[in-house]
């Protein structure tokens, strides 16, 4: 599989945050990128992971719509983040996506950045950093599934596939690499070379 190059201009500096991960979380079963990448890639979803716009389960990426994770309860926590992350900034998402306006579909981004002072709560910042590595170390310390390879805390797993990726390249996927040469090339541009 084709690896993008590493952009050595690019500052490494990604994560800024005081509790040592960046989180981006989905509040469905899979993500709405994750459908697109396995469309591109021509793979089909895992099971369970999404419907189709009637509901029935389906793995086509082409045909699928997210599920809410944790289902019936973890909708009301999608739906708590929706309020806060696109109507209270003024882009709603859900409603937008099932309008019967084709520009609801676009790809849109939203986000609500908070920021908490935990002294604010009693306790010194220094209590609270103690309190969370002790959480994290527990919850690291936890038996590990069968077949699993460890326990992981959300951002865990994605920061250390960005260190990882920042040295070797994204691997690109055959088809989505022939894609996109072939748009370049339509442009005139020279992709990037591979490792």
């Amino acid at each position: 599989m084709p690896r993008t190059c590493r952009d050595d201009r690019r500052d490494d500096r990604r994560w800024v945050a005081p509790i040592r991960s960046g989180a981006h979380r989905a509040t469905a079963t899979i993500a709405l990128g994750r459908i697109r990448q396995a469309k591109a890639n021509g793979t089909p979803l895992p099971e369970n992971a999404a419907a189709t716009a009637d509901g029935t389960p389906t793995t086509d990426p082409g045909q699928a719509v997210p599920l809410p994770l944790g289902g019936a309860k973890g909708s009301g926590m999608s739906l708590a983040f929706e309020l806060l992350t696109s109507v209270l900034v003024g882009a709603p998402i859900l409603s937008s996506f099932h309008s019967d306006d084709p520009a609801g579909r676009e790809r849109r981004q939203n986000a609500l950045l908070a920021a908490l002072d935990p002294t604010s709560f009693g306790g010194s910042a220094a209590d609270f950093t103690a309190a969370v590595d002790d959480t994290l170390g527990t919850l690291k310390s936890l038996p590990v599934a069968d077949g699993a390879d460890g326990v992981y805390y959300p951002g865990e797993r994605s920061a250390a596939l960005a260190v990882e990726r920042a040295a070797n390249g994204v691997p690109v996927a055959p088809k989505v690499w022939r894609d996109l040469t072939a748009r370049a090339a339509e442009y005139g541009i020279t992709p990037p070379g591979t490792v």
